[in-house]
């Protein structure tokens, strides 16, 4: 897998460059955009050597169909900011075309055709065998981007000797998605803690390291105040932790308890000498509604992607970058 800053940019190039666009925007302003910030570095970059990125991502989930309130457009002010105006051309979301999360042949050449190199700068999404990810790498010299590398090496860290004990934190709403890695990670990990939803629809024999919640807050929500407390007392203990998955409903302030407290413990970790790792969408977004984003040893912009990689050590989308190499 080649770094961006092995590429031969030229003057007035254009260079393709997947990023990660998914991000909450209200009233022309972003509301969370850590995802953005870790991308003008690369674009940054590619216009420092003379090129001319090319920007193309997604944003929700428009099932292949144009949505005006899921247009890319609204990120122009940002890059306007952070690159200049004029320095950069930004493409419409990917997944307005059906082609992209098919990963159709024909739509991955129609958007290799704006660029002369391709680079992959969105880990968040390289866990997807989308056009963007995987296709357009067909027809393109493929270069990872610089955050994508970060995420890289950081994440290797906790797949060598890691100092103990080694606590996972896993939330959010899909079992079914995360059910997999669980299991891949009980071999590793000292306790896995598993939030709210994932702990109701557990099914299975528990080993003697996966922790499910013993209470919930009204409505099953939230974890509840036991489980908070069981929780952060393992967490205090911990030299290694990981973290992927709000605890619960916490973009309702009456459920965002339990996401709160574990945050609060995990940053108070860090400041004792704690290796942390959070990440995800929705991880970053509730960190940084509380204030704590920079409390932590790494923050990685993908959630699935970073369970995904630490869990099978490859992704579709460096696996794509390898076969280009």
């Amino acid at each position: 897998m080649k770094s961006v800053l092995e590429a031969n940019i030229t003057a007035g190039q254009r260079v393709l460059v997947r990023c990660d666009l998914d991000v909450p925007v209200a009233r022309r302003e972003v509301q969370e955009k850590y995802r953005l910030d870790a991308s003008v570095e690369t674009l940054n970059y590619i216009i420092s050597r003379g090129g001319f990125p090319i920007i193309m991502g997604h944003m929700g989930s428009p099932g292949g169909k144009a949505d005006e309130q899921l247009s890319t457009k609204s990120l122009a002010f940002f890059f306007d900011n952070a690159l200049g105006v004029g320095k950069y051309e930004l493409m419409e979301n990917l997944r307005f075309n059906r082609g992209e999360e098919e990963n159709n042949p024909q739509y991955a050449r129609q958007l290799s055709a704006n660029g002369t190199i391709f680079v992959n700068e969105s880990f968040a999404t390289s866990h997807r065998k989308h056009a963007s990810i995987v296709g357009v790498s067909e027809w393109l010299p493929a270069y990872a981007g610089i955050r994508f590398q970060k995420e890289i090496e950081t994440l290797n860290l906790l797949l060598g000797d890691v100092k103990r004990l080694f606590v996972i934190v896993i939330g959010g709403a899909k079992l079914e998605s995360k059910l997999p890695v669980v299991k891949k990670f009980l071999k590793r990990a000292d306790f896995i803690l598993l939030g709210g939803k994932l702990g109701m629809e557990w099914e299975e024999e528990l080993p003697f390291n996966l922790v499910i919640p013993k209470d919930y807050a009204p409505e099953n929500k939230d974890i509840g105040k036991q489980t908070i407390a069981d929780y952060t007392e393992i967490i205090s203990r911990a030299g290694t932790i990981l973290w992927a998955g709000p605890l619960g409903a916490y973009e309702q302030p009456e459920y965002s308890l339990g996401t709160a407290e574990i945050a609060s413990a995990i940053a108070k970790k860090t400041q004792e000498g704690a290796f942390t790792v959070i990440g995800g969408g929705d991880t970053i977004t509730a960190v940084n509604s509380y204030s704590l984003l920079d409390k932590f040893s790494f923050v990685s912009t993908g959630g699935g992607a970073m369970l995904q990689y630490l869990a099978e050590k490859t992704l579709p989308g460096i696996e794509a970058l390898n076969k280009r190499r």
